[in-house]
């Protein structure tokens, strides 16, 4: 971990939350400034087209002269899952969401006790999957697999998305609750729900409930592969 990155980092939040003297309002203005430096197609989707930053050119240069993509992008770290922990929302609220992130060591060990280092293009989902660190593991172990993660916390799922951007991981992220709605792919409901996966914006009063009745239905044409859930 380069303690350098979380240095620019907490300097750039510093700087948006003098600017808006709201820390989440700070927090989501600095995910979106992330995203878009990193996956240019996300800025279509982003609610602000950045305006608060093209108006205001003190703000501007002050985030640009701070920042360095090279270096966020040279360490393969989730320091933006930390940040938010830290600093995005308290540790009271943090307990009572439930949010808790899995260290990277642990994650990185959970990886290689159940994938291992493969080629293969096997299937990762991990249904809870928070700011993503799991999926950063299991990429490095499987460099080739499919990776789906899904959590009900949409700001959870963002930095998820940026951090893939930021380490060019490909992947399918859903802002979706894993015991309410399908993620099968198996099933047609599975299917339909993905389609809304790495969506910026939530899509979760589209997605279609878990149909328990189908669930031992094997369709033709199912995809074998093997799939790995981590938890």
């Amino acid at each position: 971990m380069n303690s350098e990155v979380r240095k620019m980092l907490d300097c750039m939040y510093d700087t948006l939350t003098a600017k808006f003297h709201d820390p989440i309002k700070a927090w989501d203005r600095l995910i979106e400034f992330l995203a878009v430096d990193n996956c240019g197609s996300l800025f279509y989707q982003v609610d602000h087209k950045f305006e608060w930053l093209f108006e205001d050119r003190g703000l501007a240069e002050k985030l640009m002269n701070t920042y360095d993509p090279k270096i966020l992008r040279s360490d393969y770290y989730d320091h933006l899952g930390e940040m938010y922990l830290d600093r995005g929302i308290s540790t009271d609220q943090a307990q009572r969401q439930g949010q808790f992130l899995t260290p990277m060591n642990v994650a990185e060990m959970t990886a290689a006790m159940t994938i291992g280092e493969t080629d293969k293009p096997v299937r990762v989902l991990d249904p809870c999957v928070g700011t993503g660190r799991m999926l950063m593991a299991a990429h490095k172990q499987a460099p080739n697999a499919k990776l789906f993660g899904v959590d009900l916390d949409q700001r959870m799922v963002r930095i998820a998305l940026t951090n893939f951007a930021i380490h060019d991981i490909s992947g399918y992220l859903l802002h979706a609750d894993s015991l309410h709605h399908e993620t099968d792919l198996s099933t047609e409901e599975g299917r339909y729900n993905w389609q809304f996966a790495n969506r910026w914006n939530s899509n979760l009063d589209q997605l279609k409930p878990i149909n328990y009745k189908n669930r031992d239905d094997k369709p033709s044409g199912r995809d074998t592969r093997k799939q790995v859930t981590l938890f």
